[in-house]
This record gives structure tokens, C-alpha cells and sequence, in this order.
């Protein structure tokens, strides 16, 4: 049990070790932090009252700072001896300047793709409506008002409220909102309607041969749109993806929506991409140096060709729908079909099972069949 002073730029810098090391604060012994060997760092104070040790974890060092576990710390121990609970001051912070302070402390928990994109929403979405609100009092009647304003727009609200209660919860372990006062707790999300699309064989000749006719204008455009229609890719998927993730005739994508995943080219792909003609770092280049195809350009070609393809109410992302679909026609298990598109879940895949309803019927019967014929031998 090693005693040192625990200091801010200390904590920060603390090794990890091969087993759990507490280190007691030579100013405050009742006053611990636990170093793990995953890094994790989490301050205790452990005292004694009325003959019973009292152990309690006061929270992640990376989500407070030592002054603060330090005041914890104190104002616990004098509610447990004492009964005295002290009132702090509530947070004078309003929404947007807490955001200032939350995003970069919390950005350890997001990859950065998500933590632009979280920022991005709170700034668009949530400050222009609650921005000045005070963090410490913001209350559950001004978080309805905020979603029912969102109507129009379901699908952004219900990913904004799971922020919008991350940040409340962070809030509540920075000190500034009174402990469990999360106004976004238990709030019911708005229904949304499915609104998958999957082509037709006859839609997906009309759009390949509508593609033809776009190769020469936009051939990167062209070629990234193809390979979303032949891998069941996700967009940033295809359009990032660097030469050096593609060996042995597949891709190793170190990092996507759901971590490292291997895309398996088919014979077909690997003959578009080995008269692909690129030299930089990217398959697809950007017009900046070093930087990948834009996605507003790839969008302002996709428009203009399924429009040509009278496709209007089709997605880029309805094309990696209309690939497990197509496999699941083809007879190619759920399993295989959820290794393809590199979901992490099984539940993922299982939305598409509607899509093999048929088969499943028929195994029913084979299965009912068989379970007949032998009670009746």
C-alpha cells in the first residue's frame, strides 16, 4: 500500500501494473486511488464509523479530478459520522459552456468519427434550443419541449437524447447537477416507421446500366457506387479505404463502424480494382493530397444517377440492404450473411429474417414431417 501525495499531474501519469496497486494520500489516508492493470485509475476513501469499515468508490479519474474525489471524499465521511450533508453552491454553468468542458473530457469513450459527429449535433440541435439553459436546473419539462420540437425530424431526436443524457449523467459526476437528477431518464423515444428499401433484379440492371453511362464523367464516383452494390459495404467504408488494407485479395479494414473487419472480394471486385488506377494513399483520392474521396461529391453523383435511374426514394445505405437480401435469396445462412457486413451482434442480422420467411416456412414443414413420420413408424 504505497503512500504518496496524490496530485493532479501524478494521477494523470500513473502506470499501469501487473495487479490492482492502491496508493493511499499521504495528506488525507482515508483517501485511495486504485490503479488497475487495464489503466483503469478509480479514487476510494475507506474509514471507520462506529466500529465497521466503510469502503465506498467515489468515481473514474478520468471523469474527476483530484480536487474533486478529494471533496467527495470529505463531504461523505462527514454525512456518514456526522449526518451533515453540506449544500453545494449549484453550477452557475450554462449548457453550451458545460459542452466546452464535456466533450473533450469525455472524448476517451467515442472514436473520433463519433465525437465529431456528436459535437455536430449538439450544435446544431440541441444548443440553438437549450444552450442557455443552466446545466444544474435544466428540468424535464424544457427536455420535452425540446424533443416535441424535434417532430419533424424523429430519427435526429432520438439520437440526440441519448447525448443530451450522457452529458446530464457526466454533469451529475462532475458536481454540477444533484446526484440521479438526470431529466432524460426513462424518457420514451419517438416510433419509427422501418423504411428499409431493397431493389429489384430489374432496379439493379436499370442502375448499373445508368452507371455505365456516368463512368466517364465521375469514374471514382462511379466505381465506389458499384462496389457498395457488389461488397454490402457501408459508405465510409469504401470510400476510406487505403491500399494498404487490401492483401491477398480482400480488404482489412483496421476500424469501422463496428471495429476491425475483413470485406471478402469476390473474383469480380478484385478484377475491377487491378485496373484501378491510383497511386496515393487511398483507393478513392480526394481532391485534396493524402485525403480520401469527398462524401458530398460521391452524394451529388449518387442523386444525379438514381434520379436518371428513377430511383428517387432509394439510399446509399439501401444498397448494402439490397445486398443481404439478394444473399438471403441465394439461400447464404444468417450467419454468413452477418460475417459479410461485419455486424458485431446476431440481433443486427436478424432483421433481415422477414426476407427468408419462405424458407422458414418450408423448414417447418420438413422439421413437423419428419417428427410425424417417426410417431407414426
Amino acid at each position: 500500500m504505497p503512500k504518496v501525495t496524490l496530485q493532479q499531474e501524478r494521477v494523470d501519469n500513473m502506470p499501469p501494473s501487473t495487479k490492482m496497486v492502491a496508493y493511499y494520500d499521504k495528506k488525507f489516508p482515508a483517501f485511495f486511488l486504485r490503479v488497475y492493470p487495464s489503466g483503469k485509475r478509480v479514487f476510494n476513501v475507506r474509514f471507520q464509523h462506529q466500529g465497521l469499515r466503510q469502503l465506498h468508490r467515489l468515481g473514474d479519474a478520468a471523469d474527476m479530478s483530484v480536487s474533486e474525489a478529494r471533496a467527495a471524499a470529505n463531504a461523505l465521511i462527514e454525512k456518514v459520522r456526522y449526518g451533515v450533508e453540506k449544500d453545494a453552491p449549484l453550477s452557475t454553468l450554462t449548457l453550451s459552456a458545460f459542452a466546452e468542458e464535456f466533450f473533450p473530457r469525455y472524448a476517451r469513450h467515442w472514436k473520433a468519427s463519433t465525437l465529431h459527429n456528436n459535437r455536430q449535433g449538439f450544435e446544431r440541435h440541441i444548443e440553438p434550443v437549450l444552450g442557455k439553459a443552466m446545466v444544474a436546473t435544466l428540468t424535464r419539462q424544457q427536455v420535452e419541449r425540446w424533443f416535441s420540437g424535434m417532430s419533424a425530424t424523429k430519427g435526429m431526436a432520438n439520437t440526440m437524447l441519448p447525448l443530451l443524457s450522457v452529458m446530464m449523467q457526466q454533469a451529475e459526476t462532475y458536481g454540477y447537477r444533484a446526484p440521479q437528477s438526470n431529466p432524460c431518464k426513462s424518457f420514451k423515444r419517438y416510433t419509427l416507421v422501418a423504411c428499409e428499401r431493397y431493389l429489384t433484379p430489374d432496379e439493379l440492371r436499370r442502375l448499373w446500366s445508368v452507371l455505365d453511362i456516368h463512368q466517364a464523367s465521375s469514374p471514382t464516383a462511379v466505381m465506389i457506387l458499384r462496389l457498395l452494390i457488389l461488397t454490402g459495404c457501408r459508405g465510409n467504408e469504401v470510400r476510406t479505404v487505403k491500399w494498404r488494407h487490401y492483401r491477398q485479395g480482400h480488404w482489412y479494414l483496421p476500424d469501422s463502424k463496428t471495429g476491425a473487419k475483413t470485406v471478402f472480394l469476390s473474383s469480380f471486385v478484385r478484377e475491377l480494382l487491378d485496373d484501378w488506377p491510383s497511386t496515393g494513399a487511398y483507393l478513392f483520392a480526394g481532391k485534396q493530397s493524402g485525403e480520401p474521396f469527398e462524401y458530398f461529391r460521391l452524394v451529388a453523383v449518387w442523386h444525379q444517377v438514381r434520379e436518371v435511374a428513377r430511383l428517387t426514394d432509394v439510399r446509399l445505405h439501401d444498397l448494402r440492404h439490397t445486398y443481404a437480401s439478394i444473399a438471403l435469396q441465394d439461400k447464404v445462412s444468417l450467419l454468413s450473411i452477418g460475417r459479410l457486413l461485419g455486424h458485431s451482434l446476431p440481433e443486427t442480422t436478424l432483421k433481415y429474417a422477414h426476407l427468408a420467411k419462405g424458407d422458414i416456412q418450408n423448414a417447418a414443414n420438413n422439421v413437423a414431417n419428419v417428427i410425424a413420420g417417426g410417431m407414426q413408424s
